[in-house]
């Protein structure tokens, strides 16, 4: 990724960082490479390989037809065909305002309260089994929303204190090495309890429901998180649709390998953002392949671009995708029928690509070749291919349904690139921006329960959306770490005014929490009834000191 480029993504949340590629796989237990193979779009094909053979027809032999013919004889103009008159280009007339919407007015947007009850209720479920293994049942009390909110704030205070992965015994530290927040929230031992309990769905009813879907511990509460994300915020006019990926190296039938990857295995997570908030609107967990049931899904790019794509069809954006996605047959689709256009690098091998957009052996360097569609009854076809020449013997394949000439950007200088890799370049990053600032301040544990890791996850990318929710009603910009700490200490603050208030707690962390809190320190109930009086003897202790004889003093000479 061109770092101007990435700088300039990063520039609101003052975090820069440097671009990692994904290869995507897909396994059962067994880790193998998938299809979602990103390239190098300076790389995506080298002048040495060998271009397939394509069946000569007379078209293309004849220069008066000015036509190139894919390997499936997709017709393509070589010049831009004239506009039909009487017809105004307006499938980007955007009818949905990007920005908040009324629903996000208020607090909570994302995990809301009903989503945290449920969370405490699945809990309990798991922490009353628990409970049989302790020989004092109030070891194991149950939990509640005050005290969930809490468990969250301390994930959420250890990613900006970047100790998500740091040992719990130096977490809860007391020689002055740890931070006082965290044993001033709860103990270690309850900590532990919370994590090892902490459960999303129906434990008791899961065998069936395991049946028909691979995500059933996790269903409830994800769908509802994207659906609180669809309804808050309306993405701009470029959206981006890429994949994430959740560290996690437990068992999981559908755990990915991606070699490019800092953590290679986890669970991928297809999402669609914006690409110049970073909003995440719509996002899929990759389940692998799903009993037959209600939840059975294709997983092919396609159709998982036309399941991202539900909630902005039909308002005239476009969507940015990778190599992965990219089609043809894609695109024309979501521009007739969704009224969506498409930016995309191009696998060399779709049958649809001309042959002399392959063959770059001869061509010079910088330089363009474009191929229109031609948009007939029979052969409709909108888009636009440009073939560009980076560097020698290396070829750039795009497809774009968004522009419809072959102008070269003038702000590229020498480059001579076109404007369709321009744009492709400003709005190709928003997932991977997302996936990057979601590892800076990570609310993630190892575990080995991938729920939970999803839930982690689901965290990270609400403290996301949330910030800019606040940056959109409030105009007011901070950083992503001031924001997380503030949320962190609101939503722990609840449970630390309740736990102020037992009497026998140890002075030294009533002073903890008092530091965090802000109260002024209040007197010990004891002491706040104390009232000094003089002392009197009892009438058995007057009537001994009265017959206790005095020593005579002996005086020396």
């Amino acid at each position: 990724m061109d770092e101007k480029i990435q700088k300039q993504w990063m520039q609101w949340y003052e975090e820069i960082q440097t671009d990692e590629e994904l290869v995507g796989s897909d396994n059962d237990l067994s880790d193998q490479p998938s299809e979602h193979n990103e390239y190098n779009t300076d790389t995506e094909q080298s002048g040495d390989e060998t271009v397939g053979i394509f069946p000569e027809s007379p078209e293309i032999l004849t220069d008066r037809i000015p036509k190139f013919y894919g390997k499936d004889k997709t017709p393509w103009f070589k010049q831009k065909p004239p506009a039909p008159k009487g017809k105004t280009k307006a499938h980007n007339l955007v009818t949905n305002l990007p920005g908040v919407k009324s629903y996000a007015k208020n607090a909570k947007l994302f995990v809301t309260d009903t989503m945290i009850n449920d969370i405490v209720k699945y809990t309990n479920l798991k922490l009353d089994l628990m409970r049989e293994s302790y020989q004092r049942p109030r070891d194991c009390p149950p939990t509640d929303y005050d005290e969930m909110l809490a468990f969250t704030g301390i994930l959420y205070m250890a990613g900006v204190k970047k100790a998500q992965h740091l040992n719990t015994e130096e977490m809860w530290k007391t020689d002055g090495t740890a931070p006082d927040f965290f044993i001033a929230t709860m103990s270690k031992k309850r900590f532990h309890q919370l994590i090892q309990s902490i459960r999303f769905d129906d434990a008791t009813k899961r065998h069936e429901t395991s049946k028909i879907d691979n995500l059933t511990p996790i269903r409830q509460f994800f769908e509802t998180f994207v659906t609180n994300c669809k309804q808050a915020y309306s993405p701009g006019f470029y959206v981006t649709i890429d994949e994430m990926l959740e560290a996690f190296r437990g068992r999981c039938r559908f755990r990915q390998y991606i070699a490019n990857k800092p953590a290679k295995y986890g669970i991928k997570i297809y999402g669609l953002v914006d690409a110049r908030t970073f909003f995440t609107s719509n996002f899929e967990i990759y389940a692998g392949k799903q009993p037959e049931g209600p939840f059975q899904l294709k997983n092919d790019a396609a159709s998982v671009v036309l399941r991202l794509i539900e909630p902005i069809s039909g308002t005239g954006r476009n969507v940015t995708t990778d190599n992965y996605f990219t089609s043809v047959p894609l695109a024309n689709s979501l521009l007739v029928n969704h009224r969506l256009t498409t930016i995309g690098t191009m696998r060399k091998n779709k049958p649809q690509i001309p042959r002399e957009l392959l063959d770059v052996k001869n061509r010079p360097v910088r330089s363009s070749l474009f191929a229109y569609g031609e948009d007939s009854d029979e052969n409709p076809n909108k888009c636009l291919l440009v073939s560009y020449v980076p560097k020698r013997n290396k070829n750039v394949l795009l497809l774009s349904t968004l522009h419809d000439d072959g102008k070269i950007d003038e702000d590229t200088g020498e480059a001579f690139k076109p404007e369709v890799i321009t744009d492709y370049n400003l709005t190709k990053g928003g997932v991977d921006v997302v996936d990057k600032m979601k590892s800076e301040y990570s609310t993630a544990r190892f575990s080995n329960r991938w729920p939970y890791t999803v839930f982690c996850g689901l965290l990270n990318i609400s403290t996301i959306n949330s910030q800019i929710i606040y940056r959109e009603n409030t105009n007011n910009i901070i950083t992503r770490r001031q924001f997380i700490s503030e949320l962190s200490k609101l939503l722990v603050m609840p449970y630390l005014y309740r736990r102020s208030q037992i009497p026998s707690l140890p002075y030294l962390l009533s002073q903890k929490i008092r530091n965090i809190t802000g109260e002024s320190p209040t007197p010990n109930r004891d002491q706040a009834t104390q009232v000094k009086v003089k002392w009197f003897p009892s009438p058995l202790e007057d009537s001994r000191m009265k017959h206790q004889k005095k020593k005579p003093s002996v005086q020396k000479f």
